[in-house]
This record gives structure tokens, sequence and C-alpha cells, in this order.
């Protein structure tokens, strides 16, 4: 066995940072930006955003609120040598994440790979890294089911290989999960975390399989959240990425997924469940620019059912349909949105308009 340091070439700034799992996607037809390169070593990323909105409207632009909104700035480092196995990943503004470990492989005649991790790491919880989750039909920082940087103190380990054509992908860690107040409170998975000086741990998976074009994960997190009480929270994600040889599918690129969050341990009557859903498409009429519609719908604080609770709906439940158009060129993303949104009891008038304009290096 020898040691070495995985490559994180990346498809965009944040991407750069993911866990090596990304590799189990199929390649973007974009390149990210390469950063700059420091000494020992080390390389300096950032993401810049900032978005004009009109919103509180309910399906008229004209009838909203303009906003200057979504201001977001974030500098990655990242420590990556091919000489020694050691790597530092970390977000240096409020220090969203760091992580360090070291990574391994089999050598030219194994073709396996994999690294252990400590420090506040990304959650290896859904398919994609950082904050760009789907789950309810909204993304980024838009989404209410899960941190939007779902990181959490912690250790991890990956493995990845190859089985004749089919790629696998493991990830198994123990966190700094999630707590309830008391032994009747409604956990809430987006920022319901335990206190450092209280930890509750949890523990996880993930397994994702690829064959070409086609990726598929589940995801499972087990955590005693206090008070007898026990968190079960499984995803199912498929992505299927632009495939080769078709008319107009190869164009294309489809997803879908969903997450439950069972609790339970209090009762009848106390335990509950939160679910969410999504499906995407995108269109890429060329390589720097994509039509898109994301769908999604999220039901919160379920206590009888399978997906919605129809006895105890309130805006907490809720769902989405957005389309957008964005163009990327270099380091430059423009995207152009539009949001409905649906509330299954108390209608809310906050539909949205936005125009989001990102630089990455």
């Amino acid at each position: 066995m020898t040691f070495r340091l995985a490559s994180t070439a990346a498809l965009a700034a944040c991407a750069m940072l993911a866990m090596p799992s990304s590799a189990l996607a199929a390649e973007s037809p974009h390149k990210g930006p390469a950063g700059i390169s420091l000494p020992g070593n080390f390389r300096l990323n950032g993401r810049f955003d900032v978005a004009y909105e009109r919103n509180s409207f309910k399906g008229d632009p004209t009838d909203g609120q303009d906003a200057i909104a979504n201001y977001h700035h974030f500098l990655f480092l990242t420590r990556d040598s091919g000489s020694d196995p050691f790597f530092l990943r970390a977000e240096l503004v409020d220090l969203s994440f760091y992580e360090f470990g070291f990574t391994f492989d089999g050598g030219l005649e194994n073709p396996w790979r994999g690294n252990f991790r400590a420090g506040k790491i990304m959650v290896p919880f859904g398919p994609e890294p950082l904050f760009h989750k789907n789950y309810g039909g909204r993304a980024a920082f838009d989404n209410e089911i899960l941190p939007t940087f779902f990181s959490t103190l912690g250790i991890a380990g990956n493995f990845t290989t190859t089985v004749g054509p089919l790629r696998v992908n493991t990830d198994l860690y123990a966190i700094q999960g999630y707590g309830v107040k008391d032994e009747t409170a409604v956990l809430d998975i987006k920022t319901g975390l335990s206190r450092s000086d209280n930890p509750e741990i949890g523990v996880g998976a993930r397994v994702g399989l690829g064959l070409g074009p086609i990726s598929v994960w589940y995801s499972a997190l087990i955590n005693e959240v206090g008070f007898g009480r026990t968190l079960w929270m499984q995803a199912l994600d498929v992505s299927i990425w632009r495939i080769p040889g078709i008319p107009v599918i190869e164009d294309m690129v489809l997803g879908f997924g969903g997450l439950r969050a069972d609790i339970s341990g209090a009762g009848s009557g106390i335990d509950h469940y939160h679910f969410a859903d999504y499906l995407y498409l995108r269109y890429y009429p060329n390589d720097w620019l994509y039509f898109q519609y994301r769908t999604g719908m999220k039901s919160y604080n379920n206590r009888r059912g399978t997906f919605v609770d129809d006895v105890h709906l309130d805006a907490a439940d809720n769902s989405t349909h957005n389309f957008g158009v964005v163009a990327r060129w270099g380091g430059m993303t423009a995207g152009l949105y539009y949001y409905l949104n649906f509330e299954k009891a108390d209608e809310v008038d906050n539909d949205l308009l936005r125009f989001l304009v990102t630089y990455e290096f």
C-alpha cells in the first residue's frame, strides 16, 4: 500500500473543497477556476455573490418589493500536495468548516483510495458538497431542511474503488450531532445541532454507486438526541448527467431524491418526522449556458402518515417551482430565477424573482 494525496481538481471554487466522494459524480462541462497558488502547497479560492430581488408577491413581480440581498463571501484554503498524504481544507471568513487528515491508496495494482479526516467536517450526507442541497426544492441559502453548511465537529473516513465499470464510494463518520432541549420539543434539523458543552453523538454512513453518467447515493444518520429520543435520518438521491450519444438527452441533466427524518422515543402524539423531496432538470444548449427547472416539497413536524400529515398542515409545509437560466464564463456566473412558492395552509405572499451574479477564483 502506498500513500499519496488525492487530486482536488474542482468544478468550481466551492467544489474544490468537496470530499473525495465528489469523484463519483459525472464530470461537469465546465472546469472551475484554479485559484491562487501559495507557498507550501497551499491554494486559495474564493466565492462572492450578490443578488437583486423582487420578493413578497404572489404571481406578479410588479406587486413585490425591491431588495439587494444574499450578499455572500467565502475564502477557501486547501493544502494539496502529491509529495505527502496530509491535507487541509478550510473556509476562512467565519470558519464554516475546517478539516485536516491524510489520504492513502492501494498503489498502481489496486484501484482504490481512501482518507481519514477530522475537525469541523463537512458531513457526508446527500449527493453534493458544501451548501448545494436540493431537499424541499430549494438549494444553497434558500434551503429550509439542512444547515446551509452541514458541518460539525467530528471524524470521518472515505473509501472509493471501482468494480468493473461500477464506481463505489463509502463514507463512515461520527459527529457532534443533534439535540433537543426537552422531551416534547420538535427537532429542527436545520439549526438543532447540540451544544459543544453537552454534545449528542451521531454516527452515519453514505454509500454511492456510479455507472457512466448515473450516480445513486444512500445516506443515513442515527443520533440519540436526548431524553430517550432518537433521530433516524435517511436520504436517497439519483443524478443522471448528460448521457452521451443520444440527441437532446446528451445535453440534459436530471436529478431527484428525498429525505426523511424520524424522531422517536417520546411516544404517540409526540414522535414526529420531517420529509422533503426534489426534482430538477437542466438543459445545456452549450457548455456555458443552461436552463433549469427545479421543484420539491417540504413537510415539517408530521405526527401521522408516510409523507404528509394532512391533519397538522401549516405554512411550514410547502412546495416550490422555480425556473432559471444561468450563464457561466470563466469565474463569472449570472443567473435569472423565478420562484413560485406555495404553502399547504396559511398561504404567504413569498414568490421571488432573483438576478444573481457570482464570481469565483
